[in-house]
């Protein structure tokens, strides 16, 4: 048998909208089959079709070890073979390790359930996977790429055939992306075929063997990894070339604006760290995962308290004990979770562009419908958001298109300094470079740029400096004219030469 996979023909469409034109996927035993495409192919809805969370349109079938494949949830699709680990992982926080592994097929003895059972087979996996820790600690007490981990031996212990891992390693370190890539070539020597979902392009090319393509809901091509060079996989990708994948637009870079000194937080996660930024540039904040970007923002912006520091906006010292006091004078933080702190998923893309400015769309005292209205097509049009109207649920939105509202929401209020915490984590190569543009655009107005960023070469491409941190410290600063991956790894990690 060639395939232990087979999803010939495949559609879905939602209301208004086609996701998915008549696909195919064919996955081979023990190979590792990247699935890519920009945001809104059709990725995420052809894997959840396979997991038995959507149905497919009639018509078309699906071959799981030569057989028909028929499931309406995804218990039913691991009892099968079929295990996802999802990019937003929901591990049970205040349950042990063993329980989260169990749970939903707990081992039972006389009817009960066998906990000393569960923690030995608990116990033998974890150790297969490599991972220290004790079947009996809480997961909240685990790191994010543990809970990944954990959610791998969940996979693995149901004996899948086929494991699907959505943007795995979007939250971890690099020393625990080689732990997990360690962790696929052993599944793949066991047979187990990984369908591999990512946008970045250097773990394509590293650990999958072949690669379908996927755009506006069709099946463009599927081909070994080894046949295709990075521009070929962005141009099947994105139907077109992209030669600049980082457009670095010329802006002047003029006086300070901002400035943040000796900023150290309650909590020890930030230690005497300073900035500044001036108008027309974009800083970088670079270092790995830990290394206390974000708490340094996240302090910055009154989210969590200083022990000490002062915040300067145009020359001008702001106290700052919540995020009101700092937004008033023109600073925007666009968050690192779109999902969790960023937006409304519920909500229409209208409701979530009005939700900072709203003092911006009052007429008389209340709120003016007709000019929120006006003002998030203006946005949709600028930022070229793709949706069916102004009153699509956000939830409803590729990744892309939902950092882009999350973008225009802030950028409505009219800040001159907008700090971006990975702005383009888990978004397509396409939307990558809209949001790039729109930086440089943002610049060339005189404003000023702070971005996170764990991807050298995006902190590279399209920032003037370069401020690195590591264990909730200064390391140091580069200038673009010094930029080389070596020399800001060497600071993020500490490493005396």
């Amino acid at each position: 048998m060639e395939y232990v996979l087979e999803m010939k023909d495949i559609s879905k469409t939602f209301p208004g909208v086609v996701a998915l034109d008549h696909v195919q996927l064919q996955v081979k035993p023990g190979e590792v089959h990247a699935l890519m495409g920009e945001n809104g192919a059709g990725k995420s809805t052809l894997m959840k079709i396979l997991m038995g969370i959507y149905t497919k349109d009639p018509g078309g079938e699906i071959l799981f070890d030569g057989k028909p494949y028929h499931v309406s949830n995804p218990k039913e699709a691991m009892d099968m073979g079929v295990a996802m680990i999802h990019q937003e992982l929901n591990p049970i926080l205040d349950m042990t390790v063993y329980e989260n592994i169990f749970v939903g097929r707990e081992i039972r003895k006389n009817g009960l359930v066998d906990k000393k059972a569960e923690i030995e087979e608990a116990q033998k996996l974890i150790k297969e996977c490599g991972l220290h820790v004790s079947p009996k600690e809480t997961l909240r007490n685990l790191t994010v790429a543990q809970c990944q981990l954990i959610e791998i031996i969940k996979a693995i212990s149901v004996n899948a055939k086929v494991i699907i891992m959505d943007e795995p390693t979007a939250a971890i370190t690099e020393r625990e992306v080689e732990l997990l890539f360690d962790h696929i070539r052993k599944l793949k020597e066991k047979g187990v075929a990984i369908i591999y979902i990512s946008h970045r392009m250097a773990e394509i090319f590293s650990i999958c063997d072949r690669v379908s393509v996927y755009r506006d809901g069709q099946y463009i091509a599927t081909d070994d990894t080894a046949n295709l060079t990075e521009a070929e996989l962005i141009k099947m990708m994105v139907g077109r070339e992209i030669t600049d994948v980082y457009p670095k637009l010329d802006a002047e870079i003029g006086d300070v604006i901002f400035e943040a000194k000796n900023i150290s937080r309650a909590d020890n996660k930030v230690k005497n760290v300073s900035l500044t930024v001036r108008k027309g540039e974009i800083l970088g904040i670079g270092g790995l995962v830990g290394a206390g970007r974000s708490e340094l923002v996240e302090g910055i912006f009154g989210m969590h308290p200083l022990s000490s520091g002062e915040i300067y906006v145009k020359g001008k010292k702001v106290n700052v004990s919540s995020p009101q006091d700092i937004i008033k004078e023109g600073v925007a933080l666009i968050t690192e979770d779109r999902k969790v702190t960023g937006l409304n998923l519920s909500g229409t893309v209208n409701d979530n562009i009005a939700m900072v400015a709203i003092k911006k769309l009052l007429t008389n005292g209340l709120y003016n419908k007709s000019k929120a209205y006006k003002a998030s097509q203006e946005y949709i049009e600028k930022l070229n958001i793709k949706t069916p109207s102004a009153n699509q649920i956000v939830g409803n939105l590729s990744g892309g298109n939902q950092q882009k509202v999350v973008i225009a929401k802030w950028l409505l209020n009219e800040p001159d300094i907008i700090i971006l915490d990975e702005p383009t984590r888990g978004i397509d190569v396409g939307a990558k470079r809209d949001i790039y543009l729109l930086l440089g655009k943002l610049v060339q107005q005189g404003k000023a740029v702070i971005m996170i960023s764990s991807e050298i070469p995006e902190l590279m491409g399209i920032c003037d400096r370069v401020l690195v941190m590591c264990e909730g410290n200064d390391s140091g600063e580069v200038k673009r004219e010094d930029f080389s991956q070596e020399r800001i790894m060497t600071l993020a990690s500490a490493i005396t030469v």
